[in-house]
C-alpha cells in the first residue's frame, strides 16, 4: 500500500468513526467503523491503535476550539458578556461536530481527551458562575450546574438544526440569560 492510499485510508476512518460515533455513540465497536469505512480492522487499528487514538483524530480540532473558547469565556471582563459567549461555544461546537455535545457529556470518560475536555470545562463554568454571581444583578442562588442546564438547552435547540438555527439560538441565550438576572 503507498502512501496516498494510506492518507486515504486514515481520512475514511476518521470520517466513518465521526458518523458512528455521532450515531451510536463512542461505543460503536472498531469493525463496524473499519465496516462502515470499507476497511479491515487491522487497518483501523494500525492507523488508530487504541480508541482514544481515534477519539482524539475525529474530535480534537473541535474540542481544543471549544475548550479554549470557554476558557476566553470565562476570563471576559464583563461576565454576562463572558456568559453569552460560552453559550454561543456550544451552539458552535454543535454545529461544527453534530453530537459530540451530547457524546462528551454522555460517553465513557476514559479517553484522555474526554476526560480533559470535562474538567476544563467544569473549571470554566465554576469560575464563570462565580464572576456572574459576583456582579449585583445576578441570581445569588446562580451555580456552574445551571449554567451546565443552560449550555445543555442551547445544544439541544443547535441539535435540531433547521432553518435560521443560529436566530434561534441567539433568541434561546437572550431569554436565558435574562432568566439568571436577580428580579427586582
Amino acid at each position: 500500500m503507498n502512501r496516498a492510499d494510506a492518507r486515504r485510508n486514515r481520512v475514511r476512518i476518521i470520517n466513518a468513526a465521526r458518523a458512528a460515533f455521532s450515531d451510536h455513540g463512542l461505543e460503536v465497536s472498531a469493525a463496524a467503523v473499519a465496516r462502515h469505512a470499507g476497511v479491515g480492522t487491522a487497518t483501523l487499528y494500525r492507523h488508530f491503535p487504541t480508541r482514544s487514538d481515534l477519539i482524539d483524530a475525529v474530535f480534537g480540532h473541535e474540542i481544543e476550539h471549544c475548550l479554549a473558547f470557554l476558557a476566553d469565556a470565562a476570563r471576559t471582563s464583563d461576565p454576562w458578556q463572558g456568559l453569552g459567549k460560552a453559550l454561543d461555544a456550544v451552539v458552535d461546537l454543535e454545529l461544527a461536530a453534530p453530537g459530540l455535545a451530547s457524546i462528551i457529556t454522555t460517553s465513557d470518560r476514559s479517553a484522555p481527551l474526554l476526560e480533559q475536555f470535562n474538567r476544563h470545562v467544569l473549571q470554566d463554568l465554576e469560575r464563570l458562575a462565580e464572576r456572574v454571581r459576583g456582579t449585583s444583578e445576578a441570581r445569588p442562588d446562580l451555580t456552574s450546574g445551571d449554567i451546565g442546564l443552560l449550555l445543555t438547552g442551547v445544544r439541544a435547540i443547535a441539535a435540531g438544526g433547521g432553518p435560521q438555527i443560529r436566530t434561534r439560538c441567539r433568541r434561546f441565550i437572550t431569554l436565558i440569560t435574562e432568566g439568571v438576572r436577580r428580579h427586582r
